[in-house]
């Protein structure tokens, strides 16, 4: 049961931490500078809330700081494609495309490669989020390079899963959930703030409320990630990043009604279809 109250307070983080990128995105804009900014900033509080968890105790093995490089890459990346998808892709498809990416390659790695059960439940769970998210899918502008930006933020989200995965299953000497969070919000730090002096010639100072919101958002999403890695010892990916996905519609609809957003019968219906998805999990 822990280890579901961890995934169950994770969805919670997630639906929240959009709040703090959407106020970050209205104070500096959603270029890709500072898409950089931003990622820069919140993992520099993401590394420094894991050395105090870790007691300022950090373990580096080769295998950790490989597989953190190509964590972070994969998180920057996703940042920069989902700046590229904004100008000229339609918003809701490349949350639908982002969203199945992060649950159905972890998902299937699972199944593949590391003998998890595929239950019936599994299954309709699956089914159910997908219907689920489809449902968000509204009209808007495409373009002929839409698809290839949702197929990248399809491969890099559900990498960034199986990554984690495959860290916490590995048979060699590894970090802990802490140490891991640590080395990858680092290599974020360091690759983030290269890209930053390589394209602008300088790391930009943010303060007031630049910083609140970044600083809010590595909170949250720092958290959340560090629960879903230690839960992701124990608990199978293929369960685990199927009740993410529709945990966070669930706690997203709930957050939008309380702050007296408009929603529509299908925003709803998405809502319900998630919740009963994530129900079906525990069985």
């Amino acid at each position: 049961m822990f280890d579901y109250a961890l995934v169950f307070s994770a969805t919670i983080l997630f639906a929240l931490q959009f709040l703090f990128n959407q106020k970050f995105e209205k104070v500096r804009g959603s270029d890709v500078k500072s898409a950089l900014e931003f990622t820069l900033y919140k993992n520099i509080i993401i590394v420094i809330m894991m050395l105090f968890i870790s007691g300022f105790k950090i373990i580096f093995t080769p295998f950790s700081i490989a597989l953190s490089v190509v964590y972070a890459a994969a998180c920057i990346l996703m940042t920069y494609f989902s700046m590229k998808a904004f100008a000229v892709a339609n918003l809701s498809v490349y949350s639908v495309f982002s969203m199945l990416g992060g649950m159905l390659l972890p998902f299937l790695l699972g199944v593949g490669f590391y003998d998890e059960k595929l239950t019936v439940f599994k299954i309709i769970c699956c089914v159910l989020i997908v219907v689920s998210v489809l449902l968000n899918i509204k009209s808007g502008k495409q373009s002929k390079k839409a698809f290839l930006y949702y197929m990248a933020v399809f491969v890099l989200n559900g990498g960034v899963g199986v990554i984690s995965k495959i860290h916490q299953s590995s048979s060699y000497a590894h970090t802990d959930s802490t140490g891991f969070m640590f080395i990858s919000s680092l290599a974020g730090i360091i690759i983030s703030a290269a890209w930053l002096l390589i394209q602008y010639k300088k790391i930009p100072i943010i303060k007031g409320k630049s910083l609140l919101y970044a600083s809010g958002y590595g909170i949250f999403n720092g958290m959340g990630n560090w629960f879903l890695l230690i839960s992701l010892v124990n608990l199978p990916a293929s369960v685990q990043y199927p009740l993410v996905t529709g945990g966070v519609m669930v706690f997203s609809t709930i957050i939008s009604a309380v702050r007296k957003e408009k929603l529509t019968k299908t925003d709803y219906i998405s809502a319900a279809i998630s919740f009963v998805a994530s129900v079906l999990m525990a069985f």
